[in-house]
C-alpha cells in the first residue's frame, strides 16, 4: 500500500511540474522547444525522476527481507530527521538575516517570504545534502552499535557491508536527488536569490532598470521598467534596442513603449515603437519611422533580459548550461577553464555523497566496549576539511594548472583510500590507539 500511495503522489506531482517546467524552458532557453539542445530537453525527465525516487525507494524496501528493512527504516528516520532539523535552522538563519529587505520590498512580506523559500528549498538541500546523509548514516549506525545490535546482526554470518547495503541503497537514491537539484534547479535557486534580494526598487515600487547585450545577436536592450523575475510575461516597458553589425556599429535603434513576448511562436511584438535606421558616415540617414505595432523576430527571451548581470555567475549557471558554453568554444581561455573545472566539480560532488556514506560507516560501528564518539569526531573532521580540498584543488583546475576532471575528483579519491583504510582497521577490532600501538610493535 505505502508503495501504490507514493507511485500515485509522484504521477500527480510529476503532471504538475513537469508541464510547468516545460512552460518555464519557453521563457528562458534561446530557441523554439524543437531546436533545444539535448542538455535542456533532459530537465523534465529529470524533474519527473525525482518525483519517482520515493517510489524506487519504497520499491527496493518491498523486495527486502527483514534485517534489511529494519536496517532501512532506521536509516530513513535519522536521515530524515538530520534534514529537516539542519533544513529548520538553514532557513530560521537566512529568514533572520534578509527580513528587513522582506518588509521593505513587498507588501505581503510573508507570502513572499514563503514563495521566496519555496524556490530556495533545491538550492538549501543541494548545500546540506550531502551532510545531512553522512550524519544520518552516523546516527543510525552508532545507535545500533551502542545496543550491540550490529554485533548481534553479525552473527547470523552478514557482514558489515552486506548489513550496510540498504544504507547504500537508499544513499544512491539520495545521490540521484542531489544531482537533479544541481543539475538546474539549485542553480536557478541561486539566480533568483541574487535577482530578489539585490536588485534595487525606485520609490513607486517597480524595478530598476536593466541592460542587457546579447553577444549572439549583436543587440543591447536597455529597459527602463523590466518584468518581474517572478512574472516575466508582463510587457517590459519603456525600453530602448540597438542592433550592431559584425563590426560592432550600431545599425539600428528601436524606441518602444512596451515590448510582449510571444511564447508561441517566439517572437517580440513592440508597441508604439520608433525605428532608425544607422547608415554609414558617407550615406544619407534614413528619417525615422512610427509603428504601432511592431512585431521582430528577436531570439532573446524574457528571463535573459531580465537576469543579466547574475546570469553571468556561475554558481547560478545550471549544468546543461555548462556544458552548452564548454561546447561552444566561447568566452576567453580562462573563463572556459573555470566552468569547464564547475562542470566536473559538480559530478565527482555527486559521488561525494557515497564516499562520505563509505567513510561514515565505520566511523561509527565499533565492536568494543568503548564509546563511538571518537571515531565520530575524525569522520566529522574529515567531512569539514573535504570542503576545503574541494576549494584548493578545483582553484588549481581553474587556473590550468592541473587537468579540470582531475582537479575534481581528487577529493573522492582521497576519501575512498582513507574509508577503506578505515574499514580494514575497523574489522579488525582494533581502535585507532591499539591500531598505532601495533604498527609500533611491528605488528601486521
Amino acid at each position: 500500500m505505502p508503495m501504490l500511495v507514493l507511485f500515485l503522489l509522484g504521477t500527480v506531482l510529476a503532471a504538475y511540474l513537469v508541464p510547468a517546467e516545460l512552460e518555464q524552458m519557453q521563457w528562458e532557453v534561446p530557441g523554439m522547444p524543437e531546436s533545444y539542445p539535448i542538455e535542456q530537453q533532459c530537465r523534465p525527465a529529470f524533474l519527473a525522476l525525482l518525483c519517482y525516487l520515493p517510489f524506487l525507494g519504497a520499491l527496493g524496501y518491498a523486495f527486502m527481507g527483514t534485517m534489511d528493512r529494519y536496517m532501512s527504516r532506521n536509516f530513513i528516520n535519522y536521515f530524515l530527521m538530520c534534514t529537516l532539523i539542519l533544513l529548520l535552522i538553514y532557513i530560521l538563519a537566512d529568514f533572520t538575516d534578509n527580513m528587513e529587505r522582506f518588509r521593505s520590498r513587498f507588501d505581503d512580506p510573508v507570502v513572499q517570504a514563503m514563495r521566496f523559500y519555496a524556490s530556495q528549498l533545491p538550492m538549501f538541500l543541494y548545500q546540506i545534502l550531502p551532510y545531512t546523509l553522512m550524519m544520518g548514516t552516523m546516527w543510525c549506525l552508532s545507535k545500533l552499535s551502542g545496543t550491540c545490535e550490529i554485533t548481534g546482526m553479525m552473527q547470523s554470518g552478514r557482514s558489515l557491508l552486506r548489513l550496510c547495503m540498504p544504507v547504500f541503497f537508499y544513499s544512491v537514491l539520495v545521490a540521484m536527488a542531489y544531482g537533479i537539484f544541481g543539475f538546474h534547479w539549485a542553480p536557478n535557486g541561486s539566480l533568483y536569490r541574487q535577482i530578489i534580494l539585490k536588485q534595487e526598487k525606485r520609490k513607486d515600487g517597480s524595478s530598476a532598470p536593466v541592460i542587457y547585450k546579447s553577444e549572439a545577436f549583436g543587440r543591447i536592450w536597455r529597459v527602463n521598467r523590466p518584468a518581474a523575475i517572478t512574472n516575466p510575461g508582463l510587457p517590459m516597458c519603456e525600453l530602448i534596442i540597438e542592433q550592431f553589425d559584425a563590426e560592432s556599429r550600431l545599425t539600428c535603434q528601436y524606441t518602444a513603449q512596451s515590448a510582449t513576448w510571444d511564447k508561441m511562436a517566439s517572437t517580440w511584438t513592440l508597441h508604439q515603437v520608433y525605428v532608425r535606421e544607422i547608415a554609414p558616415a558617407n550615406e544619407k540617414p534614413e528619417d525615422e519611422k512610427y509603428h504601432e505595432a511592431l512585431v521582430c523576430d528577436f531570439g532573446e527571451k524574457p528571463y535573459q533580459i531580465i537576469s543579466p548581470g547574475a546570469g553571468g555567475r556561475i554558481d547560478a549557471m545550471g549544468t546543461s548550461i555548462l556544458y552548452e558554453y564548454i561546447k561552444s568554444g566561447a568566452g576567453s581561455r580562462e573563463d572556459r577553464a573555470k566552468k569547464r573545472t564547475e562542470w566536473h566539480v559538480r559530478i565527482a560532488r555527486i559521488f561525494s555523497c557515497l564516499v562520505l556514506v563509505l567513510l561514515a560507516i565505520p566511523s561509527s560501528v565499533t565492536f568494543q566496549r568503548r564509546g563511538t564518539m571518537k571515531g565520530i569526531g575524525i569522520a566529522v573532521v574529515l567531512a569539514a576539511f573535504q570542503l576545503f580540498l574541494y576549494r584548493v584543488f578545483p582553484s588549481l583546475g581553474e587556473a590550468r594548472i592541473m587537468q579540470a576532471w582531475i582537479s575534481a575528483w581528487i577529493p573522492n579519491v582521497l576519501y575512498v583510500i582513507i574509508a577503506v583504510w578505515i574499514f580494514r582497521k575497523n574489522l579488525a577490532h582494533r581502535s585507532f590507539k591499539e591500531w598505532a600501538a601495533a604498527k609500533l610493535r611491528g605488528e601486521a
